[in-house]
């Protein structure tokens, strides 16, 4: 008969196993065998004396060796918390980061004035911006869209499981198939990563679609063609706000002084990085 650990010996193995990812190798554990038990990690730590169940051990191990091959937490559970929503991933869909809510705090500032706002979420992948903004400006109206059904499907799985309703969800490569409407805001965290760039991790680049990440131009085609196309789909004095790459920020700004938007402004991520760049829209100057 197979012996069975307790919570506490169990962890321990799981950090153990992934020792190669550091600091990380703790919390990744708990999020697995979290997922494992269906116990919260303050229940896992309070009572780590109490025994695994075979089946939950052995799922266990399962889960490490799949972890320690490279592949993403959020793809073995199927589930990233982002702005503290609970969403389901899949290798469909790029894993939202924390950097991202820095596009969501950028659009709520833009908005704090305008609740009823008209917004635009260009290449939602899991719809984690589109429902970021959703959940706290429930009376906007928000229009979705990617080019790949199998986002959409999992964008639209998430918004049912979070009861968020005031999105509307477009099969769409970045503006093709969407009517001439004027929006408030428009959005978006498009791909930027060029693909020879030496900073894309190895494991991220085999296990995250390679669409929704690398883009052509040393990554600044898809971001180029959203900065020209966006002032036809934004109402005078709207705003653009793009996610893009750390070194990318002098580039955005330029490309977008070209299509006539003024007040261009660069925040910074948790890291200290040049990570999200917002301008308003005027047709005057374009």
């Amino acid at each position: 008969m197979t012996e069975v650990p307790n919570i506490r010996q169990a962890l321990l193995t799981g950090k153990h196993r992934l020792a190669n990812l550091g600091d990380q190798a703790a919390h990744e554990c708990l999020i697995l065998l979290q997922n494992v038990t269906q116990k919260t990690k303050v229940k896992l730590l309070a009572f780590d004396e109490e025994l695994l169940e075979v089946e939950q051990y052995q799922r266990f191990i399962q889960l490490l060796e799949r972890r320690a091959a490279g592949e993403p937490s959020a793809y073995i559970i199927e589930e990233k918390e982002f702005w503290s929503l609970p969403l389901k991933v899949t290798a469909d869909v790029l894993i939202p980061r924390s950097d991202t809510e820095l596009l969501v705090e950028t659009a709520l500032a833009v908005l704090a004035n305008k609740q009823q706002a008209n917004i635009l979420d260009l290449g939602t992948g899991s719809g984690c911006i589109a429902l970021a903004l959703a959940s706290e400006l429930p009376q906007a109206q928000i229009t979705a869209c990617d080019r790949s059904p199998a986002c959409l499907n999992i964008a639209q799985q998430n918004a049912k499981n979070l009861g968020l309703e005031n999105i509307s969800w477009h099969e769409s490569d970045w503006f093709s198939a969407l009517s001439v409407k004027p929006y408030d805001l428009i959005v978006s965290n498009p791909p930027y990563i060029a693909a020879d760039d030496p900073d894309l991790a190895s494991n991220v680049a085999e296990y995250e679609p390679t669409y929704a990440l690398i883009a052509q131009d040393q990554g600044l085609a898809d971001l180029n063609k959203i900065i020209q196309q966006a002032g036809d789909y934004l109402l005078e004095a709207g705003h653009l706000i793009l996610e893009h790459g750390w070194q990318q920020a002098g580039q955005v700004q330029n490309a977008l002084r070209q299509q006539g938007f003024s007040a261009i402004e660069t925040r910074t991520d948790l890291q200290g990085h040049e990570r999200v760049s917002m301008a308003q829209y005027s047709s005057h100057v374009r």
